[in-house]
């Protein structure tokens, strides 16, 4: 809305109308009016102003057009069935097992250079006479051979250790397909009892455990022989073994 001089000489005359003898202003009224003006322009640039300002705040930014992160995969880790040796990467005393024990050709082997570690040896037997043969370096070691939790458990006296499997421990079809033979290698440890969970105080037969220790012969079970694994965690020691048997 604006005013004009007209507009305000007849407020002027108006407000004169009303007080009879008493001059006016008439600058002071210009200027009053002015002001009127100025306020009321102001006061629209203001609101125009607010009006684009909101309208700028409204507004949506800039639509985001990276492609979000990948979500973190899996690192890769070990086998799922326990700690692995790996084959053949240290001489102890040879670079192999040795390749005939008595009248027995070897048909399998591997050496490793830590203990408390396992690993299934593959191999084809010819008979029955299926012979397992370790070379330790820890002269005390735990050794284990098992097939299908049946097995046996020795010291490594001396640095040496021989099993041989009796026919009732391997599965029929042991001269027909390929078979697997575990293997653990422990190292002396005040974890591992020679006592039978028969003379234990405290027996716990799931874990194969004696009086809090595990009990020797309870090895050839793979989830306690894993369980000691883990228990232990890697160690040094380095060890060969061979895999036996009739040609």
């Amino acid at each position: 809305m604006t005013y004009t001089e007209d507009d305000l000489r007849g407020l002027l005359a108006e407000r004169t109308a009303y007080m009879p003898g008493k001059a006016s202003d008439v600058t002071r009224i210009v200027r009053r009016g002015r002001r009127m003006l100025m306020l009321r322009w102001g006061v629209g640039v203001a609101l125009t102003g607010a009006a684009a300002a909101t309208a700028l705040w409204l507004l949506p930014g800039p639509l985001e057009t990276r492609a979000p992160a990948p979500a973190a995969q899996p690192s890769a880790t070990a086998r799922g069935d326990g700690p692995e040796a790996p084959a053949g990467n240290l001489e102890v005393g040879r670079d192999d097992p040795p390749a005939r024990l008595g009248p027995l050709t070897r048909i399998g082997g591997m050496a490793s250079d830590r203990s408390a570690v396992g690993n299934d040896l593959k191999v084809r037997p010819a008979s029955f006479a299926t012979t397992v043969a370790f070379t330790c370096e820890g002269r005390a070691s735990w050794v284990v051979s098992s097939v299908d939790g049946a097995g046996q458990v020795s010291r490594c006296a001396d640095g040496q250790a021989r099993h041989t499997f009796r026919k009732s421990e391997l599965p029929r079809d042991w001269t027909k397909k390929e078979q697997s033979i575990r293997v653990w290698v422990f190292p002396d440890t005040p974890l591992v009892t020679e006592a039978t969970l028969a003379g234990c105080a405290l027996p716990e037969k799931d874990k194969g455990m004696c009086d809090g220790r595990y009990a020797a012969g309870e090895l050839v079970r793979y989830d306690v022989a894993l369980q000691l694994a883990g228990d232990l965690g890697t160690q040094p020691g380095a060890w060969m073994v061979g895999v036996y048997d009739e040609e």
